[in-house]
């Protein structure tokens, strides 16, 4: 099979989108699949000399507007002098002339079902190309369950189009007990002996603004020495999160480290006391099955696919409802049975959500496709 990959959201964003490209192509690195990825000179340093030999480089700078013009209208002049058997997109969308056979990832439909919590161009752009990349593509990859409802019910697109693959964790996220890795992080970034962690970018969708709401409510009503400490980017109007503490006296109570490298994210989910993931949608939901894995207690939001994913392993609350994240986040302090219940379910649990049986099934779903 000659399969073309589009590598080209690979870049410094950090997004889900890119997570789930680069941990495919090093599996499918690990797993001897020749496919063909298609990547911006940009990201060549991350590759060494032995990843090289199928990934060919555009010379292309790292822009949203810049990468979307390529796909739409250099793509398919490159696809003139190359000759694929298939063209798998992991960003949802096909280029406007694919002359092979063709496989979307779809994560979410958060632009069509929550237009509020995403920016004005992102609904514009989904509301204009999806539907289209929907009718012509040959097999529709969903991360879930709940992103194939979805697809079903805005789309009409027959279910046996649409195959479900769910992603893996990084089989680095585990507890971390090496006392000088723990201490470095700690001294790195300040962190209190006692917090409540959250993992995420900062924007609407996370619904940060209640669960500092909750930790206020939490602080004020119980006599809990944790901090919240949040851990992620600035995103889109990440401003109200910050106005929120400043109003509730809680400069010193909520702790934003910033972005995290993923390599010592497991230390925070090894010193956490339990994990707060309150969003109001996610199509898969990564930070609730590190947390598990790393043997950190989770409450999750209700909504989403997040209940799917995280199997009822995790305490779940209405994410709108400020007193059930409160009471929920006590629960998880106070009730050590609980605690421990979630904990022992939520390991075994995430086993299943590996890299290498993510692969394996996507390249099932060519293998459909092409009829081999």
């Amino acid at each position: 099979m000659k399969i073309l990959i589009n590598g080209l959201q690979l870049g410094n964003l950090n997004t889900g989108v890119q997570y789930y490209t680069e941990n495919l192509l090093h599996e499918y690195q690990k797993q001897n699949k020749h496919f063909d990825f298609l990547v911006s000179k940009n990201y060549k340093n991350n590759f060494s000399a032995n990843d090289l030999i199928n990934i060919h480089f555009i010379n292309l700078k790292e822009s949203r507007v810049r990468r979307i013009f390529y796909e739409n209208f250099m793509l398919p002049k490159y696809f003139l002098n190359q000759k694929f058997d298939l063209y798998h997109s992991p960003n949802y969308l096909l280029p406007f002339r694919c002359p092979f056979p063709s496989v979307v990832t779809i994560h979410d439909l958060i632009t069509l079902d929550y237009p509020e919590l995403c920016q004005t161009e992102s609904v514009f752009y989904f509301r204009l190309f999806l539907p289209r990349s929907i009718k012509k593509v040959s097999k529709i990859i969903a991360v879930s369950h709940k992103v194939k409802e979805d697809i079903i019910r805005h789309f009409k697109t027959p279910p046996e189009k649409i195959e479900v693959v769910y992603h893996g964790i990084s089989s680095n996220f585990k507890k971390i007990t090496d006392p000088e890795l723990l201490s470095n992080v700690i001294r790195k970034y300040r962190l209190p002996e006692q917090f409540i962690l959250f993992v995420g970018n900062i924007e609407p969708k996370k619904n940060l603004e209640r669960l500092v709401a909750a930790f206020c409510k939490l602080k004020k009503e119980t006599l809990i020495k944790h901090k919240l400490v949040i851990v992620g980017k600035k995103g889109w109007k990440y401003r109200h999160v910050f106005d929120i503490v400043k109003k509730s006296r809680l400069e010193n109570e909520v702790l934003f480290p910033g972005y995290v490298p993923k390599e010592e994210l497991p230390c925070f989910y090894s010193l956490a006391d339990l994990f707060a993931f309150p969003s109001l949608y996610e199509g898969f939901g990564f930070p609730p099955l590190e947390a598990m894995a790393c043997g950190l207690p989770a409450l999750v939001s209700d909504r989403g696919a997040l209940p799917e994913i995280t199997g009822g392993k995790c305490l779940q609350v209405d994410p709108y409802d400020v007193n059930q994240l409160a009471e929920g986040m006590y629960q998880l302090i106070t009730n050590t049975g609980l605690k421990q219940k979630l904990i022992s379910e939520g390991r075994e649990w995430v086993k299943q959500f590996t890299w290498e049986r993510a692969a394996k099934e996507t390249v099932c779903v060519y293998k459909t496709i092409l009829g081999c």
